[in-house]
Parts: structure tokens; sequence; C-alpha cells
């Protein structure tokens, strides 16, 4: 059994560690993109206040909670359940959902 598994490990052990694995270039990966720069808007729309950046938005002066989804996209916890593709965007469809309500000071729940 030690001769068999001998001859098995034998190219293993023969093999030049220093050829494995990608180079150090290859490693790091393609770069990075630059970064975008930040959205910033301050509007009325729908008869609402919204300002902001792709970091925060307030309605009417409240706080409207983002989430930024993996692929770029913004959710809002008026809408869980639709992506949209700027903070901007998630803001105007919170209002639409919103209809003449407003935004709970409290802030959102914890998941």
């Amino acid at each position: 059994m030690i001769g068999g598994t001998a001859t098995a490990l034998l190219p293993v052990l023969r093999a030049d560690g220093r050829k494995a694995g990608p180079s150090p270039v290859e490693a790091a990966g393609p770069p990075a993109e630059p970064a975008r720069p930040a959205e910033q808007f301050d509007e009325m729309y729908g008869g609402r206040h919204i300002q902001g950046t792709d970091a925060g938005v307030l309605i009417d002066g409240r706080p409207l909670h983002l989430m930024r989804r993996a692929d770029g996209g913004y959710l809002s916890v008026v809408n869980h359940y639709e992506s949209f593709p700027t903070a901007l965007a998630t803001a105007r469809a919170a209002v639409d959902d919103l209809g003449g309500a407003q935004l709970s000071l409290a802030g959102p729940a914890s998941h």
C-alpha cells in the first residue's frame, strides 16, 4: 500500500512548485473601473420634494432608506420587490407608491 501511494504521489512531488498558479499580474485580475461620480439631485416630483445622493435620499425632508444591490441597482423600504437603476429613479418610484402617505420618521425596522 505504501508503494502504491508513493507511486501515485511521485508526479506531484517531482513537480516544480514555482510554476504552479497564475503569475502576480494574472492573479491581480483586470484593472478596476474608475469610480463613478456621486449622483446628486434636488427636484419636485409628484408634488413631493426629493433631494439626495446615491448615498441617501429625503422625500419631503424624511429619509428614504435605500439598499444597494450587487448589480449596482437600488431597492427602497417602500418597494423591496423592484430594482431601479439609480437612487433618483428609486425615490421617484417611492413617491408613486406612497401616494399621499408620508414616510415614517421612525426609520426602517431591522431585517
